[in-house]
């Protein structure tokens, strides 16, 4: 196990690639057991580019290198009928979640709605621990707006961007078999 903290610019992703590199083409390790995230498309990108040109022709599959949001839609496209819900949901963007906001809610401004809700599901909270926990009457109006909004969504077999990852949260910290499979698929992440 390793950890790198380091500022901009400083080579993290050159560690990583190599390193990565490394297991796969010295050591020997399937690249299928391996997976490598980061924040945004341009820096999987990247990573992606120079991994595969360091590992070069010496794996017959790629290994996943993307965002842990890309990992959470691939996650849930297999697992989100653990949750009763259908694998061919739709991810909205940002503008159709303030369409939505926007039709359930007419007092508070779409955008800090939309923010708060963000902030909530970043947190793991749902919309009935958010509402228990509001005290302020502005934060409980939104907090209805999140019960609702979250309604709508399910109604409709849509997720957000940031269902993507407290989704995937949720299936890992309910199913302690799924846990333990992708944590054996996942040797070195």
């Amino acid at each position: 196990p390793m950890l790198i903290l380091a500022g901009a610019g400083s080579g993290k992703t050159k560690t990583l690639t190599t390193r990565l590199a490394y297991l796969i083409g010295e050591i020997g390790v399937d690249p299928s057991s391996t997976l490598t995230l980061t924040f945004t498309n341009k820096a999987a990108s990247e990573m992606k580019e120079r991994a595969l040109s360091l590992i070069g022709d010496r794996c017959t599959h790629p290994p996943l290198l993307c965002t842990f949001h890309k990992f959470g839609l691939l996650f849930l496209k297999f697992n989100i009928h653990l949750l009763n819900r259908q694998n061919n949901f739709v991810v909205i963007d940002t503008d159709d979640k303030k369409r939505i906001i926007k039709n359930i809610n007419k007092e508070i401004p779409t955008s800090l709605v939309a923010s708060e809700i963000s902030r909530y599901k970043n947190s793991l909270i749902k919309p009935d621990e958010a509402i228990k926990q509001a005290t302020q009457p502005n934060y409980k109006t939104i907090a209805s707006i999140y019960k609702t909004y979250q309604e709508y969504l399910l109604e409709n077999n849509l997720v957000d961007f940031d269902d993507l990852l407290m989704l995937t949260y949720d299936l890992l910290d309910q199913d302690i078999n799924l846990r333990e499979e992708i944590s054996n698929r996942y040797q070195y992440i």
